[in-house]
């Protein structure tokens, strides 16, 4: 009878030996973050830990390794049709829910599903100390036992059906680098940015990227539909050169499966998140990590990340998003796309959110959006107000850019205008 196996990984060794230093695909290059040192180790060591997909219940141990098998094997074998083939353009729409699946399960099964709850449990605990709560008196506001969280990891991994369904609305490119730079990977390989200023890392907001490197040439990124709509306008818009070239160029990727070919800037940048977003360590087919260490003498913080997620400071707004313009601008969600409004002035005795733009054709189209729209207002980069449900009404001489965001609901609307008039 074979003994249940100790070593567990968080990053399968499969996907490793695609990132291997030697022929054999035996051996592979560890920079550890906290001390700046790097080392040559065994495959079968690295991205793993001994008991870490072990829960200890009472007198009982649960190995719950077995658990990803079936995933695993599957997602092997879909990387190295990936790999050896260098295209997405065979995949069938089984191989595309086995992809999305493998973006899933690689989110859900590292560190953070251990170091995140406890972390956000830690800070809500401070909040509550700090308006005088006796937290410790309430058995509600104790920290999770390590059981509790790896059995909560073990529930967020067999529930994953809905980050799978997010990830499969993404649509799947790949990304190649030249023979001089080389992708790397990490302990939390799965990265994710947003593309706009305004823009969060929840898989279902518009603009997401997610990005999972699947060898040192080649790097899978998910991107959402809205980015891939603005690829397909590059040819007819009106912008420099340069930047229509790289558009086309992406959108042709995004078209047809194949590689598209980025710089040695964007490797790493990309690179850069995964210095950043990972918890401890990173892996590569080379000892080539001064990179990292620039990163991290710059912002020794990164050099232990226990979560992704940060509550807020009681009473106090949402920090200033450094990409988005000073100024005062109103962003717009639609079910299918999104934009920004720059606010010229804001009328505070008109219905609703009154104000006036410039921007007059992108009004008209914003405008004629029948469907449920969701706004956000900032002013100088900080977010100042937000409503959901919403339309956008223009009113006046259609070249004056004076418009009103209203509930679309009548009751809602009637009741807006019943709140104006006490405020005022």
């Amino acid at each position: 009878m074979n003994r249940p196996s100790r070593k567990h990984h968080f990053v399968p060794q499969a996907q490793l030996r695609h990132f291997a230093a030697d022929p054999e695909r035996r051996s592979i290059y560890v920079f550890a973050k906290r001390s700046d040192r790097s080392f040559l180790t065994s495959i079968a060591n690295a991205g793993s830990e001994n008991d870490f997909n072990v829960v200890s219940l009472g007198d009982t141990k649960w190995n719950f390794e077995d658990l990803f098998q079936e995933v695993d094997a599957r997602s092997a074998r879909l990387v190295v049709e990936i790999v050896s083939r260098r295209s997405l353009a065979w995949m069938t729409a089984d191989d595309r829910i086995a992809l999305a699946d493998f973006f899933a399960t690689q989110m859900l099964r590292t560190h953070f599903s251990r170091t995140g709850p406890k972390h956000l449990a830690g800070q809500l605990r401070e909040m509550m100390r700090q308006v005088g709560y006796d937290r410790d008196a309430d058995p509600h506001m104790a920290m999770p036992s390590d059981a509790s969280v790896r059995l909560g990891a073990v529930k967020a991994f067999l529930e994953r059906e809905g980050h799978t369904v997010a990830l499969l609305d993404l649509h799947p490119a790949i990304y190649a680098s030249d023979g001089e730079h080389r992708f790397i990977i990490s302990d939390h390989p799965v990265s994710r940015i947003n593309a706009f200023p305004y823009g969060n890392v929840g898989l279902t907001s518009p603009g997401l990227v997610v990005m999972l490197p699947v060898s040192p040439g080649l790097t899978l990124a998910l991107h959402c539909q809205t980015i891939v709509q603005r690829y397909e306008l590059a040819a007819s818009a009106d912008i420099e050169p340069e930047r229509k070239t790289r558009m086309i160029r992406y959108r042709d990727g995004l078209r047809s499966g194949e590689p598209i070919a980025i710089d040695g800037n964007m490797v790493r940048y990309l690179n850069g998140l995964q210095v950043s977003q990972s918890a401890g360590y990173l892996y590569a087919d080379t000892d080539a990590f001064d990179f990292a260490r620039e990163i991290l003498g710059e912002d020794e913080d990164l050099r232990s990340v226990e979560t992704h997620v940060e509550l807020g400071e009681m009473g106090h707004a949402p920090p200033p998003r450094p990409g988005m313009p000073a100024g005062t601008h109103l962003v717009i969600f639609g079910p299918l796309d999104h934009c920004t409004l720059a606010i010229e002035e804001i009328d505070k005795s008109g219905e609703g959110l009154t104000a006036r733009t410039r921007q007059i054709d992108l009004l008209a189209q914003v405008a004629a959006d029948k469907a449920m729209l969701r706004v956000e207002l900032y002013v100088d980069r900080r977010v100042r107000r937000g409503m959901g449900q919403v339309m956008v009404e223009r009113f006046g001489e259609p070249a004056s850019g004076w418009f009103r965001v209203v509930h679309r609901d009548a009751s809602l609307r009637s009741l807006g205008l019943q709140l104006d008039a006490e405020r005022r």
